[in-house]
């Protein structure tokens, strides 16, 4: 998992943008001499293959696109379909699948082509759920990649050691596909790219020997020779984009931000390299024309995707008309009042119209995850011989149970650690553990990232300075720790972090300890003032965190309770709310 995902992303409906209407399109007019490409684009899907409240879904879509390819069907167009990444992390069946069961349904969709964004780099080697030491930190992505049956493009992800794009099966800058009926058929060169800061934002282990180069250079080269090899139409799909508050009127930029990665990508370009683009990487809503280039987004979690309509001279194969469509909510049903989405079989619940037919869900979709999907719930159902008595929490005003049953599971399965730090907030422990009998499912709902166990050795100085810096961060509870106890008191007007073993033993400045924790906090914001990422050397082996918390769970075995796992000393005045009394009274350093 990377800071970007704690950042960004919020799992389940709630945190989604309010929903859209419910439209059925505009009509489009054909004529013996104009042809209509719909291109449809879709955007941080991040694993949601299944609707969440009666909203998104890939069967879903497939019905959606169904329609749109009848309509296209019956007046001589066509349908380009493109992804603009971070397709496969973040649900629990694609996570699981290791975003196999993703692939699945693309292949299915249909898809003419996809970009790579930065959570495909997240699952490192393939299989890293049960094998943390393959060698291949890019091998889970190489093996989405070949199992594609759509070109998957990155063109400005450099291999440092060639200095030349990946040559990966199946992975290139571009593509150049034929649509059309003959006679007429047109030639569309297709670009896929990613954001400049792609390999910053994933796991730093599993982007090593990589790079990102910039983007004008390598959009604008790309076009010439796809230009050269007979395109008529350039579309670039890019794992970049902006953001928007309303739609109403494609060339009104005024609620933009103008400072968005892809308008500036735009400004940049000579006019007439593109001809559009599918955006995607902020999780934000685009149906906007930027220096004349049309660029649609469409939210995140796949709730919704993006369309834009090219009329399209047959004779001089030039487009001469544009029409965007504001993000398209995917609903198989709407609610009786049309406010919003709604479950099928839903009391009072309406049927969608999209292209003036019914939309139904796609089952051949549904069919082509089912292998797949079967092989996660036989995953998700294997018991680890542990009996939850009573729901674990990560709430730390009672500090922070669930969290420091990880933190403690970490520093007994590492030889020698002294204490252990593990991420207790949104972007690490992603729900509380229920009671009952523990499965692997359920340990992976709590941490369904592939993060590894990282060792340092760090002074008493040094991590007196850490602590206190997390103190001034002001995010309390965001830390679980195991093995040592912090007190924070005012001094000569500033606060001063002290450190103690758990009997009460001061740490001095100068000893050295061994410190337990993942791979995003070590290289992340709260060990890099000490441990700058540069210096950091996290080896492919290092286990996951989901692996060593498992096996220590099974050696356990028996039964867990949260009392078991609340710190005597947090109980009574938990770390929290001493940091922020010390915080309020004192003058961080």
């Amino acid at each position: 998992m990377s800071l970007a995902w704690f950042l960004t992303v919020t799992m389940g409906a709630a945190t989604w943008p309010p929903p859209l209407p419910s439209r059925t399109s505009a009509p489009v007019t054909a004529t013996p001499s104009t042809m209509t490409v719909s291109i449809v684009g879709t955007n941080d899907l991040h694993g949601y293959a299944f609707p969440v409240n009666g909203r998104g879904g890939l069967a879903v879509l497939g019905g959606y696109l169904n329609n749109l390819r009848a309509a296209r069907a019956a007046d001589h167009g066509a349908v380009i379909l493109l992804d603009a990444g971070d397709t496969f992390q973040g649900g629990i069946e694609s996570n699981l699948s290791e975003g196999a069961l993703v692939v699945d349904a693309y292949n299915a969709l249909g898809y003419t082509a996809a970009a790579i964004g930065n959570h495909e780099f997240d699952f490192g080697p393939v299989d890293t759920a049960s094998v943390a030491d393959l060698p291949d930190p890019r091998g889970a992505l190489k093996a989405l990649a070949a199992r594609a049956q759509y070109p998957v493009l990155a063109a400005n992800l450099i291999d440092a050691s060639t200095g030349r794009p990946v040559e990966w099966t199946n992975v290139s800058p571009s593509t150049l596909v034929t649509i059309g009926p003959p006679g007429s058929a047109l030639r569309v060169g297709i670009i896929g790219a990613m954001t400049a800061d792609a390999l910053r934002l994933t796991l730093a282990v599993n982007v090593e020997g990589l790079r990102t180069a910039p983007l004008a250079g390598v959009v604008g080269d790309e076009a010439k020779r796809l230009r050269a090899r007979g395109a008529d139409l350039v579309l670039l799909t890019i794992h970049a984009g902006g953001r928007c508050a309303r739609f109403d009127d494609a060339n009104d930029l005024s609620s933009c931000e103008a400072a968005s990665e892809v308008f500036r990508l735009v400004h940049d370009l000579p006019p007439g390299t593109l001809d559009g683009i599918v955006a995607g990487h902020t999780h934000a809503g685009l149906a906007h024309i930027v220096d004349g280039v049309p660029m649609i987004e469409s939210f995140s979690g796949g709730r919704a995707y993006g369309r834009m309509d090219l009329t399209i001279d047959r004779r001089s194969k030039r487009v001469v008309a544009t029409h965007l469509f504001p993000p398209q909510d995917l609903c198989a049903a709407v609610t009786a009042d049309r406010s919003g989405c709604a479950d099928v079989d839903a009391t009072g619940a309406l049927p969608v119209e999209y292209e003036h037919r019914r939309v139904v869900a796609d089952t051949r979709i549904t069919s082509a995850m089912a292998p797949e999907l079967a092989r996660v719930r036989a995953r998700q159902a294997r018991p680890l011989r542990v009996t939850v008595d009573s729901p674990l929490r990560r709430n730390p005003e009672i500090g922070a149970p669930l969290g420091r049953l990880f933190a403690e599971a970490m520093r007994e399965s590492t030889p020698g650690a002294d204490l252990a730090v593990n991420n207790n907030g949104i972007g690490g422990l992603r729900a509380d553990l229920p009671r009952g009998v523990l499965t692997f499912g359920r340990l992976y709902d709590v941490f369904p990232f592939d993060n590894r166990v990282v060792r340092l050795t760090l002074s008493g100085a040094e991590l007196e300075h850490v602590f206190t810096e997390e103190v001034g961060r002001a995010r309390p509870g965001a830390l679980a720790i195991s093995g040592i106890r912090i007190d924070t008191e005012c001094g000569a007007d500033a606060l001063q972090v002290r450190l103690a073993r758990p009997g009460g033993q001061t740490i001095g400045p100068d000893e050295r300890l061994t410190i337990v924790t993942t791979d995003m906090l070590a290289s992340g914001a709260v060990f890099a003032s000490v441990v700058p990422p540069s210096r950091l050397v996290i080896p492919q082996s290092a286990p996951l965190v989901r692996d060593i918390v498992a096996t220590w769970l099974e050696h356990r075995g028996g039964h867990l309770s949260e009392d078991q796992f609340v710190d005597p000393i947090a109980r009574d005045q938990p770390t929290w709310r001493r940091w922020d009394e010390g915080l309020a009274n004192c003058r961080v350093h």
